[in-house]
């Protein structure tokens, strides 16, 4: 068998039957579909049952709810293809996923991880192409996998273990202990990247659309409440994440812009809740949750020093560690200000391209 595909399902019910089907059209039918149920409730789990009665090629486990990070390693350990995917319950795979997989293995020799592109889709439907990693096709070995552990620097494109195709020899080649990172909601998946990438001796990227990915605005971001702000926070990665600098053999500057990103990381979840929040005790709150821990602790007395920081980003996370509510509340107003600004300068600038001259006049608007 060439491929397994590998989907963590927990309570995915309204997407799952969509993202199944999209395994099912593939034009290469050497597949199976691995449902690793995480302890859904209600339907969910016996839709998985159902599903797996239509295809012998599908397969539901069913285990206690602990997480995508262990249903991913579940579903890897019952795999029996030569290659290992990954996809979200909600999302799909394009109809050609498989078979341009496969071209690309026979064409570059089996290598131990195939990465692909993907596109955002809005809840109206609409599609967007997310940035390409590279420009085009290429190969990666020994010195050359420099770029892509630049990559996990630069941003995080490459965290994601949905636009991969792993070789499954892959999988028992040298590992952290995962039990440490069990409670992860957040970042696990840049933990299996990482991992992943290192362990790959060839590695091909390829330009191709091969994902489509779901995107849901503000879904985990409506309600403040300590947990909710917990699933952001992935500081417990950053021993690992170093190891992994220096294992690479990166520059110095590799640990300052790791570090630049977990406050980057800090700021979008503030900023995340708070635009969401209901109310002002809600604000409060926030500007008093304990942001340090977002952080490595080597981090917070060297944070205004670090080069990968702008001045708008050290100024609010002070504010952060300072939990100086008013200082925070006047910076959203003022970003709330110059939104609406913005807002009323375009819909001005669209009201006068409709005023159009003639003969040196304006028209003048009719309204019925």
């Amino acid at each position: 068998m060439t491929f397994s595909i590998v989907v963590p399902v927990y309570n995915a019910e309204r997407y799952l039957a969509a993202c199944a089907a999209s395994v099912t059209a593939q034009t290469e039918p050497d597949w199976e579909l691995i449902l690793v149920d995480d302890g859904s409730a209600g339907e969910c789990a016996r839709l998985c049952d159902g599903l797996a009665d239509t295809d012998e090629r599908i397969r539901a486990l069913h285990k206690e709810n602990g997480g995508p990070l262990l249903a991913r390693l579940s579903g890897i350990a019952e795999a029996k293809g030569d290659y290992v995917l990954f996809l979200d319950a909600d999302d799909a795979l394009r109809p050609a996923c498989l078979r341009t997989l496969r071209d690309a293995v026979v064409r570059h020799g089996s290598p131990d991880m195939l990465i692909y592109s993907f596109d955002y889709e809005d809840p109206d439907g609409a599609v967007t192409p997310a940035p390409k990693l590279f420009s085009g096709e290429r190969a990666f070995s020994g010195e050359e996998k420099r770029a892509l552990y630049e990559q996990f620097l630069a941003g995080t494109l490459l965290n994601n273990v949905w636009t991969k195709a792993v070789k499954r020899a892959v999988f028992s080649r040298e590992a952290p202990d995962y039990a440490p990172f069990a409670s992860l909601r957040c970042a696990e998946d840049r933990l299996l990247s990482m991992v992943w990438t290192s362990n790959a001796a060839s590695v091909v990227y390829l330009p191709e659309r091969l994902y489509r990915y779901r995107r849901f605005p503000g879904s985990v971001t409506r309600q403040y409440s300590p947990e909710a702000v917990k699933r952001f926070n992935s500081a417990v990665l950053y021993p690992t994440e170093l190891d992994f600098t220096r294992r690479w053999g990166m520059p110095r500057e590799a640990e300052l812009r790791l570090q630049a990103g977990y406050v980057g990381q800090a700021i979008y979840a503030l900023d995340r809740f708070y635009r969401n929040a209901s109310s002002r005790a809600e604000r409060e709150k926030l500007a008093a949750y304990p942001w340090e821990t977002f952080v490595p602790e080597a981090c917070v007395g060297t944070y205004r020093s670090n080069p990968y920081l702008n001045d708008a980003q050290i100024q609010m996370f002070s504010m952060m560690l300072a939990k100086d509510a008013k200082g925070l509340e006047r910076h959203f107003t003022h970003k709330r200000i110059e939104k609406r600004l913005r807002e009323l300068k375009k819909s001005f600038s669209l009201h006068k391209r409709e005023r159009r001259p003639e003969n040196g006049k304006a028209h003048r608007t009719v309204h019925q």
